[in-house]
């Protein structure tokens, strides 16, 4: 089976970090966010992320910009295709700014690496800002953990890669002329990054304008316990592929965010 690649936009974001303390946090400005829809021979077609919320941006100083056509029901309205006919969803991974749109696929599957899940319970101190499970959490009943390297359909293979998660996975696809990877966010990891917002500065957002961004007091049991129902019995597989090896799964390697992208693309 052979399939075409169509990333769309779903707007742009900045992250940025302000406070009394220094804060060396970069300003991450305009970044585009992107979805991607894969269309087989057959006309199905299977998306993959779902971008984020414009009203959940993490950091005080942060936007966003989403024009109408940004916006899921938008985008597919203009392609002239149903949400509701989607019956096959694959997250790369659940950070807020790919996996806020979820709500939009209520009759799809939704495939996510276990190690993706089994990392929420093990996230570096206020890392959970980087998870949005309110956005999801209604669709868990919908959730089918993979367990590694896993092929779901002929031509589609998901690639675990960790790094930017735990459980991050790219997905290889047979193109029409050319094999294609969507590698995510794979060319960022996050453990310095980490290091450059002081705790004081953590502790103060969380007791006022950040508090919506924390999650894992009201949450982190309840998903525990959905996790040990559905958990691999083996444990969930960790493997490791650095960007550059993802991107060398295939001849034609697309971003989550990059910039050279237009939205009108089809691969």
């Amino acid at each position: 089976m052979k399939y075409t690649v169509r990333p769309l936009l779903n707007g742009f974001f900045t992250v940025a970090f302000k406070g009394d303390e220094v804060i060396k946090f970069p300003k991450v400005n305009n970044i585009p966010a992107f979805l991607f829809l894969v269309t087989s021979e057959n006309g199905e077609h299977i998306v993959v992320d779902t971008g984020f919320d414009i009203s959940h941006i993490p950091g005080p100083d942060s936007s966003g910009i989403k024009e109408s056509h940004h916006e899921i029901p938008a985008m597919f309205d203009m392609l002239g295709i149903d949400p509701l006919s989607i019956k096959k969803l694959i997250q790369t991974h659940l950070h807020w700014d790919h996996a806020a749109g979820i709500k939009y696929f209520p009759n799809a599957e939704i495939y996510v690496q276990a190690a993706e899940f089994n990392g929420l319970f093990s996230l570096r101190e206020f890392e959970e800002t980087s998870f949005a499970p309110r956005h999801w959490l209604d669709a868990l009943d919908r959730f089918i953990l993979v367990n590694g390297d896993t092929g779901i359909l002929p031509g589609i293979k998901l690639l675990q890669s960790g790094g930017h998660t735990e459980g991050h996975q790219g997905i290889l696809i047979a193109g029409r002329e050319k094999s294609i990877v969507l590698i995510g966010d794979s060319p960022f990891t996050y453990e310095w990054l980490w290091t450059l917002v002081p705790v004081s500065f953590w502790e103060k957002y969380r007791a006022t304008t950040g508090r919506k961004f924390f999650w894992q007091d009201e949450l982190s049991q309840l998903l525990r316990q959905w996790y040990h129902l559905h958990k691999p019995a083996a444990g969930p597989a960790r493997t490791y592929r650095s960007v550059a090896e993802l991107r060398n799964c295939a001849e034609i390697a697309l971003f989550s965010h990059d910039p050279g992208l237009k939205g009108n693309e089809v691969f």
